[in-house]
């Protein structure tokens, strides 16, 4: 009897197991898909980034290519061979053309040109031209992938699943609608009102939003606000719709190339499934979010493992001191007199100075105190027990990757959104800002000397660190991005899109409404005055009759 039951037994497993394994092949988890970055144009931090998220991807057993511009330097993308295809596309700039724009950009900063704070940053006309440069070289290149009828005919082979791109770039939903696929959008700075509320609903408020390049906080006196409206509705029409951003030539390139050119491009951009803002609210002043806008950090914690520098660590570990780490960021090739004013203040310093560069400082004269890499792997060196403080230009990935680490900042912002930041740093008592317009020595020196003394830059700074770490709900930030892409590539983007990404500005700000309720008043308030009048006219008249037939 024993033995029929187990063969009976036997008979059933063999009869499920197939049924079983089916099951298991089946799972939405365990299926792979295709992937599409295009994250390169710009190139540098925005790339090395922006593209992690790819990475996590891969590791994961997914196809990613990242698509390349010919004027991006080779080791944009050498050491992810073994993760990534890589796919080139021919470009009218090379890599010397690019560096040389991206140079002169740079050396604008180090002078202030670039430097404002409210409406003057786009009256200065320097300024404007200069950013055109900029932004021609992007359109320009955008009708060079295009042009370039092999790699295009490539990438429709491949049949992607999902696009992922910058969104800095307005080619990333023109290529998206070229290759007839949905696309996910990775922004390198905070939610900013004047694009975001238009490319993405996102809900703003004057009254505790500022606007970028406002020296704003969250909360505003009266003026504040005046400033702040003013500033939102000046920077939405002048630079957005008639300035150096608008989409007009990448408009004329979807006609060119007639890729749904009846779709402008900024309504192609309401087309992402899905948004993400970088970012943590340790850091950013709370506001609502729409439910396809993720704030998360791309780099924080992702290369804990990268090797340090034999030198480097042991100048890290024998300063029981302190060390300040500064860095000016991969754009900058060329420092001019301000080199002076850094070496200076760093050899007046009590503490060591480990200073990533990569330029050519031959000529400064440093002081014993300072030790100068080409290249760090900045978030290992912050998490070093012995530094103690950051110096930058306050660019969002590092002063994220700062605040993740703890480190209070000393930020001298260049540029637009690094004021931003330091803005934000400062409201959470974590750093001080200096402005590179009248930038001194003494002046850099003394802010170091404060943060790496007063306890409450360390203590704030901790805070926001541990505030962005509990928020995250992966060990590493990045693998909550690579999440959400998987998210909207198995089940799409329309159970996270809010409605108003397809209404039109009546509807959406209810002006239709208004003018209905408006104009149902008005006849009600018309039609009682005039039955008031006629009941006056008429108590007039028979007043009047009363009288005559008295008399």
């Amino acid at each position: 009897m024993s033995i029929l039951c187990l063969g009976f037994l036997i008979l059933l497993s063999s009869l499920a197991l197939p049924a079983l394994s089916s099951d298991v092949g089946n799972k939405p988890g365990e299926e792979k898909y295709n992937f599409l970055y295009l994250v390169s144009i710009i190139g540098n931090s925005h790339y090395f980034n922006l593209v992690e998220s790819g990475r996590a991807l891969a590791r994961q057993g997914h196809h990613v290519v990242s698509l390349m511009s010919s004027s991006n330097p080779t080791s944009h993308w050498q050491k992810d061979a073994d993760l990534l295809s890589v796919v080139v596309f021919n470009s009218s700039y090379t890599e010397q053309n690019k560096t040389s724009i991206y140079g002169d950009a740079t050396k604008a900063m180090l002078t202030g040109q670039m430097n404002f704070f409210g409406y003057e940053w786009f009256l200065e006309k320097d300024f404007r031209d200069r950013f055109k440069v900029v932004a021609d070289m992007w359109l320009q290149e955008c009708d060079d992938l295009f042009s370039d009828s092999a790699t295009m005919k490539r990438l429709q082979e491949e049949r992607f699943d999902m696009l992922v791109g910058d969104d800095c770039i307005p080619c990333v939903p023109m290529l998206a609608q070229a290759l007839d696929i949905p696309f996910v959008l990775e922004s390198n700075t905070f939610a900013v009102p004047t694009k975001h509320s238009a490319w993405t609903g996102l809900p703003i408020n004057p009254s505790y939003i500022p606007e970028r390049v406002m020296q704003l906080t969250d909360r505003m006196t009266f003026l504040q606000r005046l400033k702040n409206v003013l500033g939102h509705y000046y920077q939405t029409i002048v630079h957005f719709h008639l300035g150096v951003a608008s989409f007009v030539g990448y408009d004329k390139l979807k006609v060119k190339y007639n890729i749904k050119p009846e779709v402008s491009t900024l309504e192609s951009y309401k087309q992402a499934l899905l948004y993400f803002m970088h970012g943590s609210f340790g850091l950013e002043f709370p506001r609502p979010l729409q439910p396809n806008i993720k704030y998360v950090l791309y780099n924080a914690g992702s290369n804990p493992n990268q090797a340090m520098d034999e030198e480097v660590a042991k100048f890290l570990d024998t300063a029981p001191d302190g060390v300040v780490l500064f860095s000016l960021g991969s754009n900058l090739r060329i420092l001019g007199k301000e080199g002076r004013i850094f070496a200076d203040a760093f050899a007046s310093l009590p503490f060591r100075v480990l200073w990533q560069s990569n330029t050519n400082l031959t000529g400064l004269q440093l002081g014993n105190n300072t030790m100068v890499a080409r290249w760090l792997p900045m978030i290992k060196v912050m998490e070093h027990v012995n530094v103690r403080a950051y110096v930058s230009h306050a660019a969002s990935f590092s002063t994220n990757e700062a605040m993740w680490t703890g480190l209070p900042m000393v930020g001298i912002p260049f540029y637009e959104d690094q004021m931003d930041f330091m803005v934000r740093v400062e409201a959470r008592g974590a750093g001080l800002t200096l402005d590179i317009n009248g930038l001194t020595s003494e002046t850099l020196s003394r802010a170091i000397r404060r943060v790496m003394t007063e306890p409450g830059f360390p203590k704030n700074a901790e805070r926001v660190s541990k505030i962005m770490r509990d928020l995250q709900n992966t060990e590493r930030p990045v693998d909550n991005v690579a999440r959400w892409i998987l998210h909207v590539t198995k089940f799409g983007g329309n159970h996270l899109r809010p409605t108003v990404m397809d209404l039109n500005f009546v509807q959406r700000n209810l002006l239709d409404v208004y003018l209905f309720i408006g104009l149902v008043l008005a006849s009600v308030i018309m039609i009682n005055v005039s039955v008031c009048y006629i009941c006056c006219r008429c108590m007039c008249r028979s007043g009047r009759g009363d009288h005559f037939k008295k008399e």
